[in-house]
């Protein structure tokens, strides 16, 4: 993955917009009070590579895997960098789920 750049964020604006059309109402209130501004956080897991982190939940983040085209969930220590890889293709719907379980 040398010289990967993460997407866009105008088109990651438009993700997250199309991904908010189709959120259940139990996440709607969920989402709205974890969202955050996009930021791009840095992942040593198994690749070394940058992501648009779009939520956060005390340890836990929402981020969006522009290569696998999908919303993860993973945990992290500091802000700025992740502990775990997920090559999910998984709607914010679901990833907000698996949020939720974990709390």
């Amino acid at each position: 993955m040398e010289n990967w750049t993460a997407l866009p964020k105008k088109d990651l604006m438009m993700e997250i917009f199309m991904a908010e059309q189709e959120l259940e109402h139990t996440n709607e209130t969920f989402w709205n009070s974890i969202k955050c501004s996009p930021e791009i956080w840095h992942c040593k897991d198994v690749i070394d590579d940058n992501f648009w982190v779009i939520a956060k939940w005390k340890t836990f983040i929402v981020w969006y895997n522009d290569i696998e085209e999908g919303f993860n969930l993973s945990s992290f220590k500091r802000d700025g960098e992740f502990l775990q890889y997920q090559a999910s293709k998984q709607g914010l719907n679901e990833a907000l789920k698996k949020l939720k379980q974990k709390i």
